[in-house]
């Protein structure tokens, strides 16, 4: 056991080595990796390099075969939704229809054979979906959706889907580059056997067996203090420090505060912001421009929409890797922005970036089926009416070995009661 022990953080000290030599390397040849946000100095001018398309993609990609079999994708050379986004940048001439569909007709559709759905994490605005396609659909009426479906027809339609009443929308362009998307997900992917269900009146994607997923490993950067209260602070002429056990607090004369926690996450808050809309598409667009001036450009690297809540005007982000959520990097997840009050704006994130992948050592990880997770969860007496989500993540961890180095592990995470808790931690809990 001991020799087990003892392997992983040879392995993993070995990889870091390894990695902060193609590091040097990198920094002495740019022409092989253009990081160069490795000083201040060059990081303000790395600022808004991720273009809001990206940040706004859909983040899931399910296959349904004509057989009717469903499979989730993925695709660890290339960006699969943004490959897949890049054949509809030519979407033209876009005509809608809202048809008068049912919950039958709208499951109907989420299993449509010879077709292929992209789903996003939470509701989202057409007019901030249209940036991931060119702005193709920037003239259609600005509704509220979950879903893109693309049938493997000549009918040239694709639908528009609501997961809140079942709404379905019917988009006609002059051509959906069918050939274009099916060779895009057919070349180098790995497939994950799913079908779409309901769970508790919102449909799902339900993992039908027992499945294995890779480990990762990441060297991290942990961005300085000065760079955050230069940005965000270098117009006030008297800014106060306080130092505590746990904090150090920056104020100025314009009622903006930084908190600094020693684990690395960030709190600021702004009483004076300017114009705050609470339009869903402005407070979107807002939260995106407002977090590409804060963020150094690896902040934003990965990151992708993960959830809006429109009663309490917040906006959450996500760093993904593989086309799969971070979780636990913090309380909150990797951004957070939330309009206090009506008048003010508070923004969560952390000082630390993933940076560079590094081999862990370990093999996959068996994860069981969605079903046996909910019965799993059902059998420890949790109040079922309260899970509205099971989401495949990666869980963020900090290794005992290195403060530069964090693993992510796969596993099952719940949506109970309005948060994400991984599902083992619910099974070491009393139920709530």
């Amino acid at each position: 056991m001991k020799i087990k022990q003892l392997i992983l953080p040879i392995l993993l000290t070995s990889a870091v080595g390894v990695s902060l030599f193609l590091s040097a390397s990198i920094l002495v040849n740019p022409a092989h990796y253009d990081r160069s946000n490795q000083k201040e100095s060059s990081q303000a001018a790395q600022i808004d390099s991720k273009p809001m398309s990206s940040v706004y993609s859909p983040t899931q990609v399910v296959q349904t075969k004509a057989s009717g079999k469903q499979y989730l994708l993925t695709n660890q050379s290339v960006n699969l939704i943004t490959e897949i986004g890049q054949q509809m940048n030519n979407y033209k001439d876009a005509k809608y229809t809202a048809l008068n569909g049912n919950e039958k007709d709208y499951f109907n559709l989420l299993n449509t054979p010879n077709s292929v759905l992209l789903s996003y994490p939470s509701n989202i605005n057409l007019k901030i979906v249209s940036k991931f396609i060119n702005n193709a659909f920037d003239k259609l009426p600005n509704v509220t959706i979950n879903r893109i479906l693309i049938p493997f027809d000549d009918s040239n339609d694709i639908y528009l889907l609501s997961d809140n009443g079942y709404k379905i929308y019917r988009v006609s362009v002059k051509n959906t580059n069918v050939s274009g998307i099916q060779k895009i997900i057919s070349d180098n992917v790995r497939s994950i056997g799913v079908r779409v269900k309901k769970l508790n009146n919102k449909p799902f994607i339900d993992f039908n067996n027992a499945f294995k997923m890779p480990q990762y490993a990441y060297l991290i950067n942990k961005t300085s203090q000065n760079y955050y209260v230069t940005r965000l602070l270098s117009d006030s002429q008297d800014v106060t420090v306080k130092r505590h056990r746990d904090s150090t607090v920056y104020n100025d004369e314009n009622s903006r505060q930084i908190t600094f926690s020693n684990d690395g996450e960030v709190n600021y808050y702004d009483s004076h912001p300017g114009a705050i809309s609470t339009n869903m598409t402005q407070f979107l667009t807002d939260s995106y421009n407002n977090i590409s001036q804060i963020s150094i450009n690896d902040n934003l690297a990965n990151i992708r929409f993960f959830d809006f809540n429109a009663k309490s005007s917040k906006v959450v982000y996500r760093n993904y890797v593989e086309g799969f959520p971070i979780f636990d990097q913090t309380s909150y997840g990797a951004i957070e922005m939330k309009l206090v009050d009506n008048t003010s704006l508070k923004y969560n994130f952390s000082l630390k970036t993933l940076q560079i992948p590094v081999p862990t050592g370990r093999g996959d990880i068996e994860l069981p089926a969605s079903d046996t997770v909910i019965k799993s969860i059902r059998s420890y007496g949790y109040d079922m009416s309260k899970v509205t989500g099971i989401e495949l993540g990666y869980q963020w961890s900090n290794t005992k070995s290195s403060n530069i180095l964090i693993t992510l592990e796969p596993t099952w995470f719940v949506k109970y009661n309005g948060k994400y808790v991984n599902y083992h931690q619910m099974l070491g809990r009393n139920a709530q």
